[in-house]
Order: structure tokens, then sequence, then C-alpha cells
């Protein structure tokens, strides 16, 4: 095989997907604490609030990401589960949990988008609505997400939405 710049474009893209895929496949759930050097849960919380809500500071992704995974989080004792498709740098959320504010299950799609940050790659949720429709949830506050692998190579996913309300994540590839 003759190696072209175009080959190589498509290896380091394939290379890339693929690694980024595997680093992030046998993530496991961390803390929120143990996001910052000196372990504080309202400081690193604060960190992801501020950084899923400075947007102008945050770039397009340079490796776009094709997969669905699964995720699992909790607020306030109340479990949450999304599954996720992205296709390159956006793609779309689906989420399930059980809503006191009606006594019932409820299921939210958003939007996401993925962009890059100095902490790492972030997904921004956005435009939440009720599943399979296109009718805004009122009350449904857009989920973001933190996805690093560190210097040491320990890996953090946790997730802060816009009310400051943030849980480690489970992440499972489907």
């Amino acid at each position: 095989m003759t190696l072209t710049l175009k080959n190589l474009a498509c290896m380091t893209t394939t290379t890339v997907f693929f690694g980024l895929t595997i680093g992030f496949s046998s993530i496991k759930p961390t803390s929120a604490k143990s996001l910052s050097t000196t372990p504080s849960t309202t400081g690193s919380q604060n960190l992801s609030f501020t950084i899923a809500q400075n947007t102008p500071q945050l770039i397009d992704a340079k490796t776009p990401i094709y997969g669905a995974w699964k995720l699992r989080y909790s607020v306030d004792g109340i479990v949450y589960e999304s599954f996720l498709k992205m296709q390159g740098n956006s793609g779309t959320m689906r989420t399930r949990f059980f809503s006191p504010n009606v006594d019932r299950t409820e299921i939210v799609d958003q939007t996401m988008q993925l962009r890059s940050s100095a902490e790492g790659l972030i997904l921004l949720g956005s435009h939440p609505v009720y599943g399979g429709t296109t009718i805004s949830h009122p009350t449904y506050s857009p989920d973001n997400f933190l996805f690093r692998i560190n210097p040491d190579g320990s890996k953090e996913v946790f997730t802060c939405d816009y009310l400051k309300q943030c849980s480690p994540v489970n992440l499972e590839t489907l």
C-alpha cells in the first residue's frame, strides 16, 4: 500500500477513534471531588459548571466520535439512565428517569455537541424535549459531561447540568 496523505489521514482518524473508544470503554465512575488537586466537592462542581457554561472557551473537538454508549448517574437520589449516540461532533441522547414532580417515569431527548477544553472533552446538551416529540420539557436542565484521561492514566467521567447538579457517571460502550 502506498502511503498517501489521504491514507495517513484515514489511518490517523481510525487510530485516534479506536484509542478514544478503547480508552473510555473501561472508564470507572469517579467522585466529582477527585477532579481537583485539593479534594473539594464544591470546587470541582463549580469547575465543571464553569466549563459547561463558559462555551466561548470551548472549541470544536479535533477528533469526531462515532458510537453509542449507556450512561448512568444520579442526582439527589434519582437515577438517570441515558443512551448517547454520537455521529462526529454532534449526537443525540435519550434519558429515562423517575420524576417525583409528576410521580412517573419520564423520557427526555436532547441534542449533544462535542467540544474540547483544557479539562478534557465536553459534551454539551441542549433543547431537552419530551421523548419522541418536539415539545420542550419545562423543567429538565440540559446535561453536560466531562470525559478525560489524566496524566496518571486514570479516567474520569462526570456530569453537571445548568443547575449545578453534579454526579459521577458509569459509562458502558454499546
